[in-house]
């Protein structure tokens, strides 16, 4: 078991890095895009041998990079606060006298730690909330955290609750808060670099800044899709990943199985409403029947059972 389960992750780290590659190289392209054009290069292959040389400096890639790093930096102070907002929540300290579900929820946390040799420990919540459903946040292992919501919590046994953890902690140990809102950040200042490039610098009227400028109108209609196809795929990798994660520190799958098809079997029974939107991708479980950035049930558990689909 621990070498498919492995195996299966080291695969989906391979090609979640590798779109995110992708995903940098447009960034880049299309910050070069725009330099070409406020050179008002007489080429675009004369404007991409200057630009890439350093011969001239590539001032708008240069600023781009500069604005999704600041915005990074920005969301990576205030993400947690903001992934909690929406429900009442409690921080577990075990320093101070808990209740029954607290120690429960607890005592089924630090075991998993042991078990998995973690060197830290995330912050742990309970969210008061009517649904079944878990999400794990942190740019790092420092100001990391999990936050379990009160109803999974009281209608799952111990070990499939345990895999949940599980599921989130791989989360954590596997980067992909930081790799998905890097990815988010990207996407949205390349959608804008786009639209603004494409019709600024108007009076650059040489043959490289009009073939630039073409081809960032051709952007504006490809990339959109484009970027929601790439965030789909590294977002589906993410979450084979930590159910297998969660099945390698569990030793088994089925606890993780088990969870799965109880929180589904909720939603799908039960219409829920949730306040904090930001969140939604985040769960453990997604709820959107288009477009989801989780993979499906079926195809999850055919994943642990390490069946094809």
């Amino acid at each position: 078991m621990d070498s498919r389960f492995e195996r299966i992750i080291r695969q989906n780290q391979l090609k979640t890095y590798a779109v995110l590659c992708v995903y940098i190289a447009i960034f880049v392209f299309i910050g070069l895009l725009a330099d070409i054009i406020r050179l008002n290069s007489e080429s675009l292959q004369d404007g991409f041998y200057l630009l890439l040389t350093l011969q001239e400096f590539p001032l708008i890639t240069f600023i781009m990079g500069v604005v999704a790093f600041g915005v990074i930096m920005y969301s990576v102070g205030q993400f947690s606060r903001i992934m909690l907002s929406g429900n009442e929540y409690k921080r577990i300290n075990p320093n101070l006298v808990l209740s029954r579900r607290e120690s429960t929820l607890y005592g089924v946390f630090s075991d998993l730690l042991r078990s998995a040799n973690c060197p830290f420990e995330p912050a742990l919540y309970i969210i008061e909330a009517p649904y079944m459903n878990a999400f794990a946040s942190g740019w790092n292992e420092k100001n990391s955290m999990i936050a379990i919501t009160s109803t999974l919590l009281e209608r799952l046994k111990e070990d499939e609750l345990k895999a949940v953890i599980a599921h989130e902690l791989s989360h954590i140990r596997h980067g992909d808060v930081r790799l998905t809102m890097c990815v988010g950040i990207l996407s949205n200042i390349m959608l804008l670099g786009v639209n603004i490039f494409a019709f600024y610098f108007s009076g650059s009227n040489s043959q490289g800044a009009r073939v630039a400028r073409n081809i960032l109108l051709v952007l504006q209609f490809i990339l959109p899709l484009l970027t929601m196809v790439l965030s789909l795929f590294i977002s589906r990798n993410r979450e084979y990943m930590a159910d297998s994660g969660a099945a390698y520190l569990m030793r088994d799958s089925e606890p993780m199985i088990r969870a799965l098809q109880k929180i589904s079997q909720d939603y799908a029974q039960n219409t829920y409403i949730e306040p904090n939107p930001t969140r939604a991708n985040a769960y453990l479980f997604d709820t959107s029947e288009i477009l989801s950035t989780h993979p499906s049930i079926q195809n999850r558990i055919k994943s642990l059972l390490g069946q094809r689909f």
